[in-house]
């Protein structure tokens, strides 16, 4: 067969391929990433049930997402306040050894613009933060920190807990795996035990990742 003739079934194939996944309708995902950052490595699970639009082009979508953060040494976080941030009043904590997780409800978005390319983003909206406790000090006070029970958006300063946001790339291989890349902004905050400085028991640590991720589609 005439390589032309080859190239041509290629993209006939693929585009059928596509064409089959490109269509209105519930789907749902099983997607595994893991994430780096500075001082932190990340590890999520999630679901996603997402219903298609013009003619599956646009797909919008929610499902629980699972993820693990597992921290270096000295992570610094600061006043997680936001009348504290206003009033220029920050405290910060260098914390080792942060082993936090989250289980929350992330909505997401994906757009399909070509043959198996996809954009996309999500972000956790509420759920439940925990993890282990760590010894942590500030002005000579001794107590001890841990992840909050809530995690919740709420825009800007005012969000609580552990909270993971992404943008990505992805490419489907035909209509049930794909691969996902990008960066994610992290968020991960501790409860001291005793109030600190001005009052203040809550501390934030924000980040920006890399990530890969494996989708599959049953």
């Amino acid at each position: 067969m005439p390589i032309r003739h080859r190239i041509m079934l290629v993209l006939v194939l693929t585009f059928s391929g596509t064409a089959s996944a490109l269509e209105n309708g519930w789907t749902h995902d099983l997607d595994v990433a893991v994430g780096f950052g500075t001082g932190t490595v990340t590890a999520a699970l999630t679901e996603v049930s997402a219903f298609g639009l013009f003619d599956g082009r646009i797909r919008l979508g929610a499902g629980p997402r699972l993820v693990g953060v597992f921290g270096g040494d000295g992570l610094t976080f600061s006043t997680a306040d936001a009348d504290l941030i206003a009033a220029g009043r920050i405290e910060t904590l260098a914390v080792s050894g942060v082993r936090s997780g989250a289980l929350n409800l992330a909505l997401s978005a994906r757009v399909r613009v070509w043959a198996g390319l996809e954009f996309g983003a999500n972000i956790d909206v509420v759920g439940v933060g925990f993890g282990r406790t760590r010894s942590v000090s500030s002005g000579g006070l001794q107590t001890e920190a841990s992840p909050p029970t809530l995690n919740l958006l709420a825009l800007g300063r005012k969000d609580q807990g552990t909270l993971d946001s992404e943008f990505f790339v992805a490419w489907w291989f035909g209509d049930r795996v794909a691969l996902r890349a990008g960066a994610s902004h992290l968020v991960t905050e501790l409860v001291t035990r005793v109030p600190l400085q001005d009052g203040n028991d809550r501390f934030r640590r924000s980040s920006t990742q890399v990530f890969a991720a494996v989708t599959v589609r049953p």
